[in-house]
This record gives structure tokens, C-alpha cells and sequence, in this order.
């Protein structure tokens, strides 16, 4: 995965992490990693592996895909032109 398609990823992640409400902290315990680690997801430096994509999506109540695909429009199931 590019460094770009990271730092996109990683910068929804943390768009709907703040948009639910949570802290870092709180949300790196909820899903079983350190801050630290979290904030190398949230910065693009890491990337956002299968099983951490499926806990962060259950625990923000959002799907996977919406996630990982650049312009996805849930109502819609459509990704933006």
C-alpha cells in the first residue's frame, strides 16, 4: 500500500474516531493496541492491517468498506466520481 492511500486511511480512521467521540487512549485500548501505534495509523506511517480494520469498524459501527474506499457513500453504495 502507497504512503498516500496510508495517510488517507489513517486520516478517515481518525475522522470517525473523533466524530464517535473517542479519546486516542480510549479508543487504542478498545482495540487492543497502544496509542502510540494508533497514532502511526492515524499519521499514514503504519498500515492498517485486516483484523485492526475489522475491530475499528465494529467498535465505530461503521463497515469496512467505508474505511478503506476513498469516497464511499453508504446511502448510496456508490463511490464518488
Amino acid at each position: 500500500m502507497e504512503l498516500a492511500e496510508r495517510e488517507r486511511i489513517g486520516a478517515t480512521v481518525r475522522a470517525f474516531r473523533e466524530g464517535a467521540g473517542f479519546k486516542p487512549d480510549e479508543f487504542a485500548n478498545e482495540i487492543g493496541i497502544s496509542r502510540p501505534y494508533l497514532a502511526n495509523i492515524e499519521a499514514g506511517r503504519k498500515p492498517l492491517t485486516k483484523i485492526l480494520l475489522a475491530r475499528i469498524a465494529k467498535t465505530l459501527d461503521v463497515r469496512k468498506v467505508a474505511i478503506v474506499r476513498e469516497g464511499y457513500f453508504p446511502d448510496t453504495e456508490k463511490a464518488a466520481s
